[in-house]
């Protein structure tokens, strides 16, 4: 009986030995879960700022060489030669093709003599102006025909931005006026709207301004550019970074997640104005720079959330 009554007490003291700090342990594994599932959502926060703010023409342009001489062909014949190749410098007089006329490719064949002389028949084609060979229209043994476009000798000086702008936006523009041309890659360059063309184009019912580069840059033509002119400046607006602006699927309602405690951001519907690359303008309602609004991580919150503020 004594015997039985200690087993028993042996196995109570081992099951509160190393029964009860496992009980603790998941208890307070518990707890910590509870805290962790409950805590607010990690946001960063920011406050509206004041700051005059442009607003920007955005149009697509291309680049154009203004003085560009035109190659024809004055005969019928073919290409017996052709001494230079497109990016090669030209100058006023070099030669550029060597050209059997028709007359003479049909003598040659049929063994015809002029003067006890095989009719040679070969006339040079000179350039008229300085610049460079942007266009090479045809290989040597080509037949070209009279009046055909057979090179272009453009002049890289004369490079402009060909800016095709809306009739109804073409009061905006002012000759004179400094823009930005941003180039394909992420390079700007510095421009000034050199002059416009008294024209409209009938089909897309454009007028075409020029802009010439404050500082020359070699560019080819033809290439496409992006053109931002600054047209009116609002001051003293009040601002937001986009990545504080939410809108819907359709984009025609927009808000922002503003705390009103540390822990606590409810959504405020907001009219936006005029925006930049980075910033929106806030027209209503009217906020305090003192305001915390979250600037990332607001994404998918409720109208009021539980939110951590990280740095």
């Amino acid at each position: 009986m004594n015997c039985n009554k200690k087993n028993s007490i042996k196995i109570i003291t081992f099951i509160i030995i190393f029964f009860i700090p496992l009980i603790l342990i998941s208890c307070s594994s518990d707890q910590s879960n509870t805290e962790i599932v409950s805590g607010g959502t990690p946001v960063q926060i920011t406050h509206p700022v004041i700051m005059d703010l442009k607003d920007y023409l955005k149009l697509n342009a291309n680049t154009i060489f203004l003085n560009k001489e035109i190659v024809r062909a004055s005969f019928q014949g073919y290409i017996e030669k052709i001494y230079k190749n497109i990016g090669d410098e030209v100058n006023p007089g070099d030669v550029l093709f060597r050209v059997k006329t028709k007359e003479s490719a049909a003598a040659d064949s049929m063994q015809i003599n002029i003067g006890n002389k095989i009719f040679a028949g070969s006339v040079l084609i000179k350039a008229k102006t300085k610049g460079v060979l942007t266009e090479l229209n045809y290989h040597n043994g080509d037949f070209i025909s009279d009046g055909e476009q057979i090179a272009a000798v453009s002049n890289p000086s004369s490079l402009r931005i060909r800016l095709n702008v809306p009739f109804e936006d073409a009061q905006k523009i002012k000759i004179g006026q400094n823009c930005e041309i941003n180039l394909p890659g992420g390079d700007n360059l510095n421009g000034r709207i050199d002059k416009s063309v008294p024209s409209v184009d009938p089909t897309s019912q454009t007028q075409a301004f020029l802009i010439k580069l404050l500082k020359y840059r070699e560019l080819p033509e033809n290439l496409n550019v992006f053109v931002k002119i600054p047209f009116r400046t609002f001051k003293n607006a009040l601002v937001l970074p986009k990545s504080s602006i939410m809108t819907n699927v359709t984009e025609d309602t927009f808000w922002i997640m503003k705390l009103v405690n540390d822990t606590t951001a409810i959504r405020i519907d907001v009219n936006r104005g005029i925006e930049t690359d980075s910033l929106f303008q806030i027209l209503s309602p009217k906020l305090n720079l003192s305001d915390m609004i979250i600037s990332s991580g607001s994404y998918g919150l409720p109208d009021t959330a539980k939110v951590e503020i990280v740095k």
